[in-house]
C-alpha cells in the first residue's frame, strides 16, 4: 500500500532523516520506534504532505505522491492523526467529527460515518454535545481517532496516540488499534512505547537519529537482544 524509497528530510538545512526505506502492506499495523527527536514524525510529516523539503520518492498503490498536495492525499485515503491530538477545543465532540468529513467523499457519507465513530466509541456518543475542551485525555485521544476515521481512510497514521495518558487509558488505546485493522484500516503508528506497541504490531522499524537502523517482524525485534537493551531495558 505505502512505500518508501530513499527518504530524506529537512527542517532549513538540517537533515532530520536520512536514507529511509519502509513498506506498509495493506491490512497490517506496522510501527515506527525510537526515542524522542528520532524522526518519527518527521517521517509522518512527509508521508502526509506537509514537510516543506523531501528528498526520495513515496509512493500509495504505486502512484507517486512527491508532488501531490496534502489534502489530494487525504482524498486519496492517507490520514493522520496528529501529535497532541490537535482538536478545536471550542467545538462539540460532534463538531469535531465533522471537521474530519473535509474531502467530497467523506461529506457524502457524513450520517453514517458518525454512526460508524459512535459505535466505535460510546463514549463520544455519550459527549457528543460537550466541549472537546472539557474531556479528559483519553476521551479527547477517542476523539481525535474518530475525527481521523470520518475521513475514510485506507490508511491511517497514529502519532504518539498514547502520549501524556494513564496506564489504563493506554491499554484502551492499544485495543482501539487492534479494532482498526479488524475494520479493515491499515494502521501505521508512531510510538514511545517500544513493549506494547510491538506486542499488537505486524512489523515495525526502529529509528534512531533520523536512520532506520532495525526492521522485521515485531516478535522477531521483540526477541533481538540489541533491541532488548536498547529500547525495553532488558
Amino acid at each position: 500500500m505505502l512505500k518508501i524509497t530513499n527518504l530524506q528530510c529537512y527542517y532549513g538545512d538540517l537533515q532530520a532523516v536520512r536514507d529511509a526505506n519502509m513498506v506498509v502492506k495493506t491490512g497490517e499495523i506496522v510501527a515506527l520506534l525510537g526515542a524522542n527527536a528520532a524522526g518519527k514524525s518527521t517521517i509522518v510529516k512527509s508521508i502526509s504532505g506537509i514537510l516543506d523539503r523531501v528528498e526520495g520518492e513515496i509512493f500509495f498503490h504505486d502512484q507517486l505522491l512527491n508532488n501531490i498536495s496534502p489534502h489530494q492525499r487525504v482524498e486519496k485515503g492517507i490520514v493522520q492523526v496528529p501529535e497532541g491530538r490537535q482538536l478545536f477545543p471550542f467545538l462539540t465532540v460532534k463538531e469535531n467529527l465533522e471537521m474530519g468529513a473535509y474531502t467530497k467523499r467523506a461529506r457524502s457519507h457524513l450520517k453514517e460515518n458518525i454512526e460508524r465513530v459512535f459505535d466505535l466509541f460510546p463514549r463520544l456518543k455519550e459527549r457528543e454535545h460537550q466541549l472537546a475542551s472539557t474531556m479528559s485525555g483519553g476521551e479527547q485521544q477517542m476523539c481525535a481517532i474518530g475525527r481521523g476515521l470520518m475521513a475514510m481512510p485506507e490508511i491511517i497514521i497514529l502519532d504518539e496516540p498514547t502520549l501524556g495518558l494513564a496506564p489504563l487509558l493506554i491499554k484502551k488505546i492499544f485495543e482501539i488499534v487492534e479494532e482498526l485493522r479488524n475494520l479493515g484500516i491499515t494502521v501505521l503508528i508512531i510510538e514511545q512505547n517500544v513493549r506494547q506497541t510491538l506486542k499488537i504490531a505486524d512489523r515495525a522499524y526502529m529509528l534512531s537519529n533520523g536512520r532506520i537502523v532495525a526492521e522485521g517482524r515485531a516478535e522477531e525485534l521483540m526477541e533481538s537482544e540489541t533491541i532488548r537493551e536498547s529500547y525495553l531495558g532488558i
